[in-house]
């Protein structure tokens, strides 16, 4: 019988896959990683700071994590900020914390969870200086094919919809035989591109670039690209998208 990982081994592995697979990821969907030497650079979401780890790496003058989780905020301390002394993480809410504004705001599949987004989407961009750069990417949303971020174990896609979502809730019964009472409990905000297009909408930014369905691979970015054919279809597309919108890529410019 496999043995369960101590919390330890499964950070460091967990940290291990970040660095190796998910950061290469995230930057090949914003065609490459801008130049960050001598800038302050700020990860919101920042997990157990593998993306601060890897902006320190390339020559960012500083950095600054923030999370709402205490364990990973804890790994990256000990993990991270002990290498960089002049890397730092906080266990905050954004919208509270006013951390010193940043030249590059990065955010990785975070904006799927927050649940106060337009709130916490100002703050963000807030925390960029004038002129700054954000590089804001999230996926899977959670009416696309697997939203559900593979918490269930289902090949069909869209599985976890039916019944106002209750065909995904049904299954995460605890050792009572008790279910969530809602997605939100489970740390999904159920956004659809609608929410994050207004969430977006008023703030100071310039929008360089905002791209839906963008993959590491090319052949993958095709067929997710072609997954949303559906949504250009008059009178009727704008109630599909939701339902083929796996992610959205934001590279923004805060307004001087």
């Amino acid at each position: 019988m496999t043995q369960p990982l101590a919390r330890d081994q499964f950070d460091e592995r967990r940290h291990a896959d970040f660095l190796r697979d998910r950061f290469p990821e995230f930057w090949a969907r914003f065609r490459g990683m801008p130049d960050v030497a001598g800038k302050r650079v700020l990860d919101f979401g920042c997990g157990r700071g593998g993306m601060i780890q890897r902006l320190m790496e390339a020559g960012a003058e500083s950095g600054f994590g923030i999370d709402l989780n205490p364990s990973y905020i804890e790994f990256a301390n000990s993990k991270v900020a002990s290498q960089w002394p002049r890397a730092e993480f906080a266990c905050a809410d954004i919208r509270k914390a006013a951390p010193e504004p940043a030249d590059i705001v990065v955010s990785s599949n975070v904006m799927e969870h927050v649940m106060s987004l337009p709130d916490t989407l100002a703050a963000v961009v807030n925390a960029a200086k004038p002129g700054g750069e954000l590089y804001i990417g999230f996926s899977p949303l959670w009416h696309s094919p697997f939203g559900h971020h593979h918490l269930i174990a289902s090949r069909m896609p869209w599985a976890h919809l039916p019944r106002n979502n209750r065909a995904f809730l049904d299954r995460l019964r605890d050792d009572d035989n008790n279910t969530p009472d809602s997605i939100e409990e489970m740390g999904f905000n159920g956004a659809t591109p609608t929410d994050f297009r207004a969430a977006l909408a008023g703030l100071p930014v310039e929008v360089i670039s905002a791209r839906r369905n963008i993959a590491a691979s090319p052949i993958k970015s095709i067929a997710m690209k072609a997954m949303l054919l559906p949504s250009f279809i008059p009178f009727i597309g704008s109630k599909i998208e939701k339902f083929v919108t796996v992610g959205f890529y934001w590279h923004l410019r805060r307004k001087k």
